[in-house]
């Protein structure tokens, strides 16, 4: 009877360990912004590119352990892969929920005079994609 308790109370107590959330803030993966784009008339995938290189500079200069990857997209048919170019996405990936919270804060705990030249680096590139693309889905990921 004993052993019949333990094993019942084992089975009960450690049914649910293989849930996984699906709240974001229970992410144990990395985390990710994702924005898909099209390139606007007067736009380049090369500007796209230059602001990419322009955003993963401004986080490695506040010191944020993230990357930024761009990436061109191109549909799939039964056929194969199409040639042309059907749109553009950016993934900003954090190593974890934590890892971008730390990062919020140290953002709002700058001084007036950095953040006044932190929102400048921001509002360049920012600017940089906007001349070239136009955001047409923003997600955010959790990558298990």
């Amino acid at each position: 009877m004993k052993y019949f308790l333990l094993v019942t109370f084992s089975i009960f107590s450690f049914a649910d360990d293989h849930v996984i959330s699906t709240e974001f803030s229970d992410c144990k993966g990395k985390v990710a912004n994702y924005y898909v784009s099209k390139i606007i008339p007067g736009g380049s995938v090369e500007g796209m590119m230059k602001a990419s290189e322009m955003h993963q500079n401004f986080y490695d200069e506040q010191g944020a352990n993230v990357k930024v990857y761009p990436a061109l997209q191109y549909l799939r048919t039964d056929e194969g892969t199409e040639e042309e170019l059907y749109r553009i996405s950016t993934m900003v990936v954090w190593d974890s929920v934590n890892s971008w919270n730390e990062w919020r804060e140290s953002v709002e705990a700058l001084s007036e005079e950095d953040r006044e030249v932190a929102d400048k680096q921001y509002y360049a590139f920012v600017e940089m994609y906007n001349k070239n693309t136009e955001v047409v889905t923003e997600r955010r990921w959790c990558m298990l």
